[in-house]
């Protein structure tokens, strides 16, 4: 993919050459940008290709990028409202009620990043939040403690492993397991989340697919000993 934008740094680290941060003047707070902000439109949205959710004057928008355009999605009205050959094209071009998206960039709230909002056990509910399609969660019958499941290892493998899109660690029968949850697939790791193993297409499939002793983890959930984002 061409990325002319994109350089390494000093350091051999990936970095945004068109809006670079600036650690001199700004610290490592916010990774050398001026604020939070900042740090997730030029470094993790453009940088790392992460999701951008935000909400603009009660409206939830995401930017996307994955093999397609880049793309500015009205969460509330579940349509696409631009498309851009780039994210620095998306950022710079967008405007929302006619006013250009940098200049209002600081107006924006409740931002937050995915690794891919969009895949095939992904849905927004109501007010534009992911949710797990596939595994939903049932707030009337369990609750809110763990998010609407039914105990926190539901939550840990359907929400945070299979939305939030943290790596997980579990533990069963006294034995540990890593699972790597990259950008485009999934993958059983070593300890240090380095070296992979067994590789699946997404958490979905790994949950379903993945064996201990000849049963599905899905059918373990509730008796593992341990489960944690990582």
């Amino acid at each position: 993919m061409n990325r002319p934008y994109i350089i390494n740094n000093i350091d051999g680290n990936p970095m945004n050459a068109k809006y670079p941060p600036n650690k001199e003047l700004y610290g490592d707070e916010f990774g050398g940008y001026k604020n939070r902000t900042e740090e997730v439109l030029f470094y993790e949205f453009i940088v790392l290709e992460k999701d951008v959710s935000f909400i603009y004057n009660g409206t939830r928008y995401y930017f996307y990028k994955h093999n397609t355009p880049a793309t500015a999605y009205n969460a509330t009205k579940k349509e696409i409202i631009a498309e851009y050959p780039n994210e620095i094209e998306l950022i710079e071009s967008f405007s929302i009620d006619g006013i250009p998206f940098l200049e209002l960039r600081d107006e924006i709230c409740d931002l937050s990043t995915y690794r891919n909002v969009f895949k095939p056990h992904f849905d927004l509910d109501k007010d534009g939040y992911p949710y797990n399609c596939k595994y939903p969660p049932n707030k009337e019958k369990y609750g809110f403690s763990y998010n609407g499941y039914k105990s926190s290892f539901e939550e840990t493998l359907y929400y945070d492993f299979g939305v939030q899109n943290y790596d997980l660690y579990f533990k069963y029968k006294g034995k540990e397991y890593h699972v790597l949850n990259e950008f485009n697939h999934v993958a059983l790791c070593d300890e240090h989340y380095t070296k992979e193993y067994e590789v699946f297409a997404d958490e979905m499939d790994f949950i379903e697919n993945f064996n201990i002793d000849g049963v599905p983890l899905i059918n373990l959930i509730e008796e593992l000993e341990e489960a944690d984002p990582m």
